[in-house]
């Protein structure tokens, strides 16, 4: 998708989801008793409580999570491919997703800054970056010439 934004002169935006887990909803009951040092006060009782929000390491976090983000793109318009399942489109705009990780390529800036704004949204967004200097920890240099390297 790089070397085609490169073809294409797509416009290219890098964005990371903040503590993506605990954005979804959890879909089933889970309780959890107070972590030692944590005192609620009440009648005396033992307490324990109600988790609303994901946490890392639950079993179901992860496709929890990506329920959350797919359908949220899906209701903003997005179509999931069927080949990878990890990219989305709509009317040119594609988006590719890992976990937190998301680049998103348009045909133009302003096309792309909408995208943004729908997202922010549906969740949290820690940082963007309107070119794609780093992707799930691989460095990419973009040159004058218009080639990049990867590393």
């Amino acid at each position: 998708m790089l070397i085609m934004s490169k073809l294409y002169n797509l416009n290219t935006r890098s964005i990371d989801l903040a503590l993506a887990y605990p954005q979804a909803e959890v879909k089933s009951t889970i309780y959890l008793f107070p972590s030692l040092g944590i005192i609620i006060s009440g009648n005396g009782n033992d307490y324990v409580l109600q988790l609303k929000k994901n946490l890392y390491g639950l079993k179901d976090t992860g496709r929890t999570w990506w329920e959350h983000l797919s359908s949220g793109l899906e209701r903003m318009g997005f179509k999931q491919c069927n080949a990878k399942m990890c990219v989305f489109k709509k009317d040119g705009v594609i988006i590719i997703v890992y976990v937190n990780d998301c680049l998103i390529f348009a045909n133009s800036k302003e096309e792309s800054d909408e995208v943004v704004r729908e997202l922010k949204r549906n969740v949290d967004i820690i940082y963007e970056r309107e070119t794609i200097e780093q992707y799930v920890g691989v460095k990419i240099d973009h040159n004058l010439d218009g080639t990049f390297r990867m590393y």
